[in-house]
C-alpha cells in the first residue's frame, strides 16, 4: 500500500449517515469502473489510499453489496446507469423506479448507501447536446438535496465540452451545491470528437475544483492533475466510453465475435486490442511490461477471449494506471503536478517513432502504431498556474 498525501483525511469508507461530505472520502482518488455483468471480486493493485470501486450497470447495487459482504472496504460508488436507458428532461431529469410510495431522490440515494456506497450518486439521465433545460433541471433538483453525501452525475453529451456550450456548463455546474462527475457520450473516443475537448475539459476542472471525471480512460488522470476532484477509469473499454441512450456501437472490431481484452500500453500510454497487438508483433519481439502483474512478461500474451486472460489484463491495466495516478497524486498541485504530467505524456508520444522504427512500420500507412490525438493534446497544450 502506497503511503497517502492526505495522512488522516480519510473517514470511514462505510458511512450512512449522509450528513458526511463525499469531498474528503474521494479527494484524489482512481476509481475502477466494474461491470456489474460480472460477479465482483478483489483487485489487488488497486492501491488503498487513493483507489476505489465504482459498480455500473443495471445490477450495481446488488454486485456492490456482495462486494462489500465479500470484505472489501475501500471507497465504492453505486452507479445505476440511469443514461442507458434515459434521456433527462426538463420534467425528469432523474430516473426513479417508479414506485408511487418511494419514488424520491432521497431514497435512491439511501437505497445506495444501504447496499455499501461511500457516497451516493444521482441516477441522471443522458443529457444531450444544448439541452439547456434539462441541464437546468439537473440543478434545480440539485438544490433541493439536502445531503452532503451526494455527488451530482453529469452524463453529457460531448457537445458540452466544445466552445459552443461549454460557458453555459460551466455556468450551471457553480450553481449545483455538491460535487459533480461528469461522463462523457458519443461514439468512439469522445476526446477526440473536436480538437477544442482536451483544454475545455482542462478548463472545467480548473474553474471547478468539486468536478469529477468518471468512466473514461487515461483522460481521467489528466483531469486529475489539472485539479479534478477525483476520477475513474473503465475497466473494459465498454466502461471507458459511453453511447447516448438508444444507439448501438458503430464499430464492432470482433463482427460480434468473442471479445477480446485491450491492452494499456506503458511506454505508449494507450489501451490497444490484443488481436491488433498479436498483428503489430508478428514478427518481432514485443512489448513487455514491469508493473506487478507483468513482471517483465510480453503484453501480447492476453491474446484470448477467455475470462481469465481478460481478468489478468484488467489488473496489468489498473495495476499501471494506479502508479502513474500515485505519482501525480504525490506531487504538489498546480505547475509541479501538471509538468510531470506534461513530461510524461511527451515521453510516450516520442516513443510511438521508436517503436514503429523498431518494429520497421509506418504510422503514416496506419500500419503501425498511431499518437491519439489526446495523448498528443496532453503533451502540447500550455500549462498554467
Amino acid at each position: 500500500m502506497a503511503n497517502s498525501p492526505f495522512p488522516g483525511r480519510t473517514p470511514a469508507l462505510r458511512v450512512l449517515d449522509a450528513s458526511v461530505s463525499a469531498t474528503p472520502l474521494l479527494q484524489g482518488r482512481v476509481l475502477l469502473h466494474e461491470n456489474a455483468r460480472f460477479v465482483p471480486q478483489m483487485r489487488t493493485p488497486l492501491d488503498d489510499d487513493l483507489g476505489g470501486i465504482v459498480m455500473a450497470g443495471e445490477k450495481a447495487g446488488e454486485r456492490a453489496y456482495q462486494l462489500r459482504t465479500s470484505g472489501y472496504t475501500g471507497a465504492l460508488l453505486i452507479d445505476t446507469a440511469a443514461y442507458k436507458t434515459h434521456i433527462a428532461t426538463a420534467d425528469e431529469p432523474f430516473l426513479l423506479d417508479g414506485n408511487e410510495l418511494f419514488d424520491t431522490v432521497d431514497t435512491s440515494l439511501q437505497l445506495q448507501k444501504a447496499r455499501g456506497a461511500s457516497a451516493a450518486l444521482t441516477p441522471t439521465g443522458y443529457i444531450p447536446p444544448g439541452a439547456s433545460r434539462a441541464l437546468k433541471a439537473v440543478m434545480r433538483q440539485s438544490e433541493r438535496i439536502e445531503r452532503a453525501d451526494t455527488i451530482v452525475n453529469l452524463p453529457i453529451d460531448i457537445a458540452w465540452l466544445t466552445d459552443e456550450f461549454l460557458s453555459q456548463l460551466i455556468a450551471v455546474c457553480k450553481r449545483i451545491p455538491h460535487p459533480k462527475a461528469l461522463t462523457l457520450f458519443r461514439q468512439f473516443d469522445p476526446m477526440e470528437q473536436a480538437k477544442s475537448v482536451p483544454g475545455n475539459l482542462r478548463r472545467v476542472v480548473a474553474d471547478l475544483p468539486d468536478v469529477a471525471l468518471l468512466r473514461t480512460d487515461l483522460a481521467a488522470l489528466d483531469a486529475l492533475a489539472h485539479g479534478g476532484l477525483f476520477a475513474g477509469i473503465g475497466a473494459d473499454s465498454a466502461s471507458r466510453h459511453s453511447i447516448p441512450p438508444g444507439e448501438r456501437a458503430l464499430f464492432n472490431p470482433n463482427g460480434g465475435g468473442p471479445q477480446y481484452p485491450s491492452v494499456l500500453m506503458p511506454s505508449l500510454m494507450c489501451f490497444k486490442g490484443t488481436q491488433s497487438l498479436a498483428r503489430l508483433y508478428a514478427n518481432d519481439p514485443p512489448a513487455t511490461c514491469n508493473c506487478d502483474v507483468c513482471d517483465g512478461r510480453s503484453l501480447d500474451r492476453f491474446n484470448d477471449p477467455g475470462g481469465e486472460a481478460r481478468r489478468e489484463s484488467e489488473d496489468h491495466n489498473i495495476s499501471t494506471w494506479s502508479a502513474w495516478g500515485i505519482e501525480i497524486t504525490g506531487r504538489k498541485p498546480g505547475l509541479e503536478r501538471k509538468a510531470w504530467w506534461r513530461d510524461k505524456c511527451a515521453a510516450a508520444v516520442a516513443h510511438y517513432a521508436l517503436e514503429n522504427q523498431r518494429l520497421g512500420l509506418s504510422a503514416k500507412s496506419k500500419a503501425g502504431f498511431v499518437v491519439p490525438g489526446p495523448l498528443e493534446a496532453w503533451a502540447t497544450l500550455p500549462i498554467t498556474l
